[in-house]
């Protein structure tokens, strides 16, 4: 009788653990699931819109002239700094070489008025004014002549006035080289110096522009990054402001997204942000919002939100369309 007892038990044991156990495996299995589905719903994705560059630079030139070499070509890396276009200097290096040289006279014209006065200029002005004076010595004597030769009637009038032409003119002559002999010997007046320094100051400005003008002849890249957009070759003239190249920063990228009011003020700046887009399964990117515009947009009554993505592997491609999560 005991023999059959324990017939009967034990399958009812057997079948209470089975189902105890496929009981326990069934609520397992769901919690994996209710887990999924709430790794899944962390980011809600509210806003969308394309992958741009978010640091690019139009090159253009701050001068007209040829071009002699083109450095880059689209797809192109670049540092800042890098020479990527070379224009024709040779007029440009002309000017700057006469402008040099408009310096060095205008500092040596400035040198010789600070200094004394040579040896040999300072006898030629005295044997200047020795000739003056003799001029001056012959031409009052014959006034005197002349005055009395008329005083006593044996000279006419228009001897007399023309002895007292000829005596002024003399000291005229006289005295101006007696000036120079006296600014030889005593320099140059400080009137006179200020002159100078203001044709070495002038002189100086115009080599500055000259070298400027030489400067730009080479046009570098302003930041580094990729040459998206080539606009000119060899032999091309350029013009001022005229977009040359394009250079983009791969690495810097944002999305612009226009969200509506009721969305936008719930968001802040800097809150953290996932991004994911069509052509790259599965995955999902960090980004944060960057800015949100204060004014709405006239035409949808929207408001910009920018996104700045970080993307260490560079799988994000600017013109992807992207749509953008916020965490719950």
């Amino acid at each position: 009788m005991k023999k059959y007892i324990l017939l009967i038990v034990l399958p009812v044991l057997i079948g209470t653990s089975l189902f105890t156990g496929c009981a326990v495996k069934n609520n397992k299995n769901e919690n994996v699931v209710q887990a999924e589905a709430v790794n899944k719903q962390n980011s809600i994705y509210l806003m969308a819109g394309r992958i741009e560059t978010d640091n690019q630079v139009n090159v253009s030139s701050k001068i007209s002239a040829r071009v002699s070499d083109v450095l880059v070509n689209v797809g192109s890396t670049v540092n800042q700094g890098d020479a990527v276009i070379k224009l024709d200097t040779q007029d440009l290096q002309a000017q700057m070489n006469q402008a040099q040289a408009a310096v060095n006279t205008a500092n040596a014209n400035l040198t010789n008025a600070m200094n004394s006065s040579r040896p040999e200029q300072i006898s030629q002005a005295q044997a200047t004014l020795d000739s003056a004076k003799a001029t001056y010595d012959v031409a009052k004597k014959n006034y005197d002549r002349t005055k009395a030769l008329a005083d006593a009637g044996a000279a006419t009038e228009v001897q007399l006035e023309t002895a007292q032409q000829q005596l002024t003119s003399a000291e005229s002559g006289q005295k101006s080289a007696e000036e120079q002999l006296e600014m030889l010997k005593n320099g140059a007046t400080e009137t006179s110096i200020n002159v100078y320094k203001a044709q070495v100051q002038q002189a100086e400005e115009a080599l500055k522009t000259a070298q400027v003008a030489l400067n730009n002849g080479t046009i570098t890249a302003p930041i580094s990054g990729k040459v998206t957009v080539k606009n000119i070759n060899k032999g091309e003239m350029t013009s001022p402001g005229s977009t040359l190249v394009s250079i983009s920063n791969p690495d810097a990228l944002c999305v612009n997204a226009y969200v509506p009011l009721s969305i936008a003020k719930d968001l802040k700046e800097g809150q953290a942000v996932t991004i994911k887009v069509s052509e790259i399964e599965e995955s999902e990117f960090e980004g944060t919002i960057s800015v949100i515009n204060s004014e709405l947009n006239p035409q949808s009554n929207n408001v910009l939100v920018k996104i700045t993505l970080v993307d260490s592997n560079s799988q994000l491609k600017p013109g992807m369309f992207a749509e953008v999560g916020v965490r719950s």
